[in-house]
């Protein structure tokens, strides 16, 4: 019985050994998303949109945006403590969306740090005037980082987002 005992120690040790050396750790979805990723998905998009004959600019922080020429705007620039309403999409280059809305309020440059907009948005939208529109391309480093904000946002992702300033307060 003691022999049993001890062979069946022996056998559920050896099992569980087995178990654990052929179980393999899960790899990382993520480790394919690198600056160097990044950095080739959005010289394709800026080729994609000379190929196109689209009218973009950059800022110095490497967003681009295009304007929507058919909407014209009116008043002054989107400026810090601006209550806000637009429309948006937030999407990934490939054009798959994660977020969208009708009529999203918020102040611009909130004080509070938890009700802010990520640093491409509060950038960019400084260029729109009520009633305008753009698309902005905003690199990770402008937005959710090395670190992404996972499960949605990726690391190193460069986001797409078009967005129209229904009203200024």
């Amino acid at each position: 019985m003691k022999k049993l005992n001890s062979i069946l120690k022996l056998s559920a040790f050896i099992l569980f050994v087995v178990l654990m050396a052929s179980c393999k750790k899960d790899e990382d979805p993520y480790a394919g998303y690198t600056a160097e990723r990044e950095a080739a998905l959005i010289k394709e998009w800026v080729a994609a949109m000379k190929t196109e004959k689209l009218d973009f600019d950059s800022t110095t922080t490497g967003i681009y945006y295009i304007r929507d020429t058919t909407k014209i705007g009116t008043g002054l620039n989107v400026k810090t403590g601006d209550k806000l309403t637009v429309k948006y999409a937030g999407m990934f280059l490939n054009g798959v969306v994660f977020d969208s809305s009708l009529s999203f309020k918020y102040t611009h440059k909130d004080t509070n740090p938890y009700k802010r907009m990520i640093p491409g948005w509060e950038e960019g939208i400084e260029f729109l005037k009520k009633g305008e529109s753009a698309t902005f391309l905003i690199p990770s480093a402008q937005a959710y980082g090395v670190d992404g904000n996972k499960p949605i946002i990726p690391p190193y992702e460069p986001l797409l987002f078009i967005i129209e300033v229904v009203d200024i307060q």
